[in-house]
């Protein structure tokens, strides 16, 4: 089975969405073991530059105020860490452009271990507070999925990756995707959104990987949908 993943990596229920894939793709056993997983880049605020804004300050100004802010911030730290997850949104989390975190990825995914590389970085952003468009944030991240030092700094030194990611960027756009994370179960069927393991395993069951679960409605988090926030059917621009 092949998965294709558009996501973003300041998105929250990415990671979240990310943690209930792995825990129904280990339901499923030796087939979930060797599913194709592709990672693709999406920018929920490509218009950022690598100027560091303080997330509180950016969510204020997009969820209208701080009360509102608090609410989702608490909320969404609440859902990953039941799902084991070190959300941590009192590190002085800071809103920068993800383009260079995105070809960090994508060389990755040609050189390494573009899995690991991007558990390192939700780990940099949500638990410890690091500046994903940092050199030595990259460098670190690209080190858990088999890059050297070297390699990653010769990638930012270049505009290599540039037009790849601008690619899976165009591709997404071409393919409707408005928010993340979006799945593609062997370029048949999209799951939008942080779905419960239970809704990922009816998916698979629809395109004849794993048997009908019986109770697949659970597709919201607790926390519930706001149309105006982040929430468990998805981040959008």
């Amino acid at each position: 089975m092949r998965i294709d993943i558009w996501s973003d990596v300041v998105c929250p229920w990415c990671w979240i969405g990310k943690q209930r894939l792995r825990t129904a793709l280990a339901q499923l056993g030796e087939a979930g073991q060797n599913a194709d997983i592709h990672w693709h880049a999406f920018q929920l605020d490509p218009e950022s530059d690598e100027t560091p804004v303080p997330l509180r300050e950016a969510y204020e100004r997009k969820f209208g105020g701080a009360q509102r802010t608090e609410q989702i911030l608490a909320q969404t730290q609440a859902a990953g860490r039941a799902e084991g997850l070190p959300f941590d949104f009192g590190r002085g989390q800071v809103r920068v452009n993800t383009l260079k975190a995105h070809r960090l990825v994508w060389l990755a995914g040609q050189e390494g271990d573009a899995d690991k590389v991007g558990e390192a970085l939700f780990h940099a952003h949500f638990a410890e507070g690091r500046n994903l468009a940092d050199t030595q944030t990259l460098v670190d991240a690209g080190a858990a999925g088999g890059l050297s030092e070297q390699r990653v700094r010769a990638m930012l030194d270049s505009d290599e990756g540039l037009a790849e990611v601008r690619a899976q960027l165009g591709q997404a756009r071409a393919l409707g995707i408005q928010a993340v994370p979006t799945f593609v179960l062997d370029g048949r069927l999209a799951v939008q959104g942080a779905q419960t393991p239970d809704v990922f395993r009816d998916a698979f069951a629809k395109i004849g990987i794993a048997p009908a679960v019986a109770a697949a409605d659970a597709s919201k988090d607790a926390a519930g949908k706001d149309d105006a926030a982040c929430g468990p059917d998805g981040c959008a621009v």
